[in-house]
């Protein structure tokens, strides 16, 4: 992918009581690990450290098999027919709970919390899901943004805001509906390492971007179109 040159965020006077409009919008799409306006423009993943107690200790703790181990193929399966067959926007699976997050365009405010096993069980997602075209969803995602980026509360954002918001909305491009298939497999594969393994995941179609969290309590956070060539670069 090809990134546009950006400016380096430069120091501000401490004597200075408010940074210009410039110095603003630098610090909006830079201070944040992953801001309103996604990853950093300079970089195609980040990392967070976690505790260290569980850092340290990662390799003195033996694997437990965790209810969902049995059954990861297929929840991942169905995780991704999710994403790409229904509402679902963004997806939270949690491997050592056995929980998975949905987030819908249909109540988007909201999000739902599903047992894993119960997610693969005939029927459930018939149920608790709406199938709707991809490229129709992406559509509403965009629709929706613009209308909260441009109606009545647009009033209220500074200017930096504006000007990122409007720019956000032109440059968008959200997760291409054939890097789904290969994010999950990524996922299926990191779980299965030893040593240091997956934890929970989640994916935004939105955002364009994989989170994976593994036991050492570390996280990494990831552009999706990046995400299998950097699982490739990483793994065993």
């Amino acid at each position: 992918m090809t990134k546009k040159p950006i400016r380096t965020l430069r120091s501000v006077d401490s004597s200075q009581t408010l940074p210009d409009e410039d110095d603003k919008t630098l610090y909006v799409i830079h201070e944040a690990i992953i801001g309103t306006f996604g990853l950093p423009p300079d970089k195609m993943f980040v990392s967070i450290k976690g505790d260290p107690t569980l850092r340290e200790t990662a390799s003195l703790r033996p694997r437990q098999e965790s209810r969902i181990d049995l059954e990861a193929g297929k929840v991942l399966e169905t995780c991704e027919w999710l994403l790409r067959k229904t509402g679902c926007f963004s997806i939270y699976v949690g491997f050592n709970s056995s929980e998975v997050r949905t987030e819908s365009v249909f109540n988007p405010f909201n999000y739902e919390i599903h047992d894993a096993i119960a997610l693969i069980q005939p029927g459930y997602v018939e149920r608790h899901f709406v199938k709707v075209p991809y490229q129709k969803k992406l559509k509403i995602i965009g629709n929706v943004r613009n209308l909260v980026q441009t109606g009545p509360l647009r009033e209220y954002l500074p200017p930096h805001w504006r000007t990122l918001m409007d720019r956000q909305r032109e440059e968008w491009k959200p997760m291409a509906k054939k890097d789904i298939k290969q994010v999950v497999q990524s996922l299926n594969r990191l779980r299965g390492i030893e040593g240091f393994y997956l934890r929970n995941a989640a994916i935004s179609l939105s955002q364009g971007i994989v989170c994976a969290s593994f036991n050492c309590d570390g996280t990494y956070i990831v552009a999706a179109e990046y995400f299998p060539q950097f699982v490739e670069e990483n793994t065993p």
